[in-house]
């Protein structure tokens, strides 16, 4: 499978339930493994949350990544991820005369 394959692709908890699409994926090139995927929860940007999982946190693929963890786990994944990222600036655009 072509990384590229991955991008986009719905990912599903254990026991089935949307939690996102894959966003982005990082690689080890010399090894060509796979380090982190990371995860988007939301199309909007206001409400749009992304958390990293392992390639082991990964049950199955196919039309969807199915993942070995259930909803509780990976809102604790969300929620660290939160707490590491630095507070995010608003930019405010304003038109000159």
């Amino acid at each position: 499978m072509k990384v590229s394959e991955l991008m986009g692709r719905r990912v599903l908890d254990k026991n089935a339930m949307e939690i996102g699409k894959v966003a982005e994926v990082d690689l080890m090139p010399k090894e060509g493994i796979i380090n982190t995927i990371t995860i988007s929860t939301g199309e909007v940007w206001v409400r749009n949350k992304t958390f990293e999982i392992k390639p082991s946190d990964i049950q199955q693929v196919g039309d969807y990544i199915i993942l070995n963890l259930e909803e509780y786990e990976i809102e604790g994944i969300v929620e660290q991820e939160e707490e590491k990222a630095p507070e995010k600036t608003r930019l405010t655009l304003t038109k000159e005369d």
